[in-house]
C-alpha cells in the first residue's frame, strides 16, 4: 500500500510521514469509514485507472494539473467510455485529491471543476424489467423437482423477482440472517451501505425452506454460513455462490424462457419486483420500503415505467389538427 502512495504524492510530500495516505482515505473517508469490501475494491480500481494513465503520459500524479485531468477525460471519451463511467472515475479521483487537500498534503484539487460529459442520446427506458406474463414464464422455466440445484434456483429467483433482492445481497446472505419459519419469516438483507429486513411472501419463504432442508448444513466462510452456494454436477457443493455464479443462473433461465435480450440480466429481476409491486399497489412508499431505497424519487421511477405507455401528454393542448370538411376554407 505504501508503494502506491509514494507514486501518488509528489517527491516532497513523499518525504513526510504519509505512507498511510491511501489507506486512510479508503478506510476512513470512503462511505464515512464504513465501506464494504466491494466498494473499496471499486475505488481502488478507479484510482489505478488514473495512475496508469499518468504513467503512460509522463504525468506525476502528485503534481497533476486540471489540464491533465481534462486530457484524461478526453482520452476516456475517445475510447468510447460512457458518461456514467467517466463520471464515476472523475468522482473517485476528485474525492481522493480532496482528501489530500483536507490533510494539507497538496494545495489544490486538480479534479475539482472537471465534470463528465452529458449524455446527449435520446433517453430510452432505463429500467429493464419483466412484465407479469414474462415473470410467469421465467418461474415456469425453473424446474419444480426436488433436486437441490432446482430448489436453490427457485428460491433465488423468488427472492430477486418477488422480494427485490440485488445480486450482491444474494451473495452476501447467510442462513443466520433468517428469522422465523415459512409462515412468519423475516430475512436480514446486507444491502448497499445499509441493512434492512424483508418479509418474504409464503411461496418464496416455502421455496427457501425447502431448499435449506434438502441442502443441509455447509461449511462457514469468513462471512458466516452462506445461504446460496455453488452446486456442481452431482450436487457437489463448493461454498458461497459468486456474483458470476448468480449471473449464470439467472441468464440460464432467461434464455430457457426465451426472455433474454439486450440489457436484461439478473438486476432486471429486482426491477421486475419494483414495477409489478407498483402496478399492484400504486403505492410508491411500498416500493421504497420493499426495495430499501433511501430516496423515494428512486422508487418513483417504477411508477413512470408503468404509466409511460398510456401517457399522451400532448392531448392536453387545446388545439388540434383536423381534416378540413368539404366546403370549408
Amino acid at each position: 500500500m505504501s508503494d502506491l502512495v509514494k507514486i501518488i504524492v509528489s517527491p516532497a510530500i513523499a518525504d513526510t510521514d504519509l505512507s498511510d495516505l491511501l489507506a486512510d482515505w479508503l478506510n476512513l473517508d470512503v462511505a464515512n469509514g464504513d465501506a464494504c469490501a466491494d466498494t473499496l475494491k471499486t475505488y481502488q480500481s478507479q484510482i489505478q485507472t488514473w495512475l496508469t494513465w499518468c504513467s503512460e503520459n509522463s504525468v506525476y500524479p502528485g503534481q497533476a494539473t486540471t489540464e491533465d485531468v481534462k486530457n484524461w477525460r478526453k482520452d476516456l471519451i475517445d475510447t468510447g467510455a460512457k458518461p456514467s463511467t467517466i463520471s464515476l472515475k472523475l468522482t473517485t479521483v476528485r474525492r481522493f485529491y480532496q482528501s489530500a487537500v483536507d490533510r494539507r498534503l497538496i494545495e489544490n484539487n486538480p479534479a475539482t471543476n472537471v465534470r463528465a460529459p452529458k449524455d446527449r442520446r435520446a433517453k430510452k427506458e432505463q429500467i429493464k424489467h419483466l412484465s407479469a406474463g414474462e415473470a410467469e414464464l421465467l418461474f415456469r422455466a425453473v424446474p419444480s423437482g426436488g433436486g437441490v440445484k432446482a430448489l436453490r434456483d427457485r428460491a433465488m429467483v423468488g427472492l430477486m423477482a418477488l422480494e427485490g433482492l440485488r445480486r450482491v445481497e444474494i451473495v452476501r446472505a447467510c442462513v443466520s440472517d433468517i428469522e422465523g419459519n415459512a409462515q412468519e419469516m423475516r430475512l436480514l438483507i446486507h444491502g448497499k451501505g445499509k441493512e434492512r429486513y424483508v418479509y418474504p411472501r409464503e411461496d418464496t419463504a416455502a421455496a427457501l425452506t425447502d431448499y435449506l432442508i434438502t441442502r443441509g448444513s455447509v461449511v462457514e466462510d469468513e462471512q458466516g454460513d452462506p445461504l446460496f452456494v455453488q452446486i456442481r454436477k452431482g450436487g457437489h457443493i463448493e461454498g458461497r455462490i459468486s456474483r458470476q455464479g448468480v449471473n449464470s443462473v439467472i441468464d440460464h433461465y432467461l434464455l430457457k424462457a426465451g426472455l433474454k435480450r439486450q440489457g436484461l440480466s439478473c438486476h432486471a429481476l429486482r426491477h421486475t419486483c419494483g414495477a409489478l409491486l407498483y402496478q399492484a399497489t400504486r403505492d410508491i412508499r411500498a416500493v421504497q420500503e420493499t426495495l430499501g431505497h433511501s430516496n423515494i424519487s428512486t422508487s418513483a421511477g417504477y411508477a413512470h415505467i408503468i404509466e409511460r405507455g398510456q401517457a399522451r401528454y400532448t392531448r392536453q393542448i387545446p388545439v388540434g389538427l383536423r381534416k378540413e370538411r368539404e366546403g370549408e376554407l
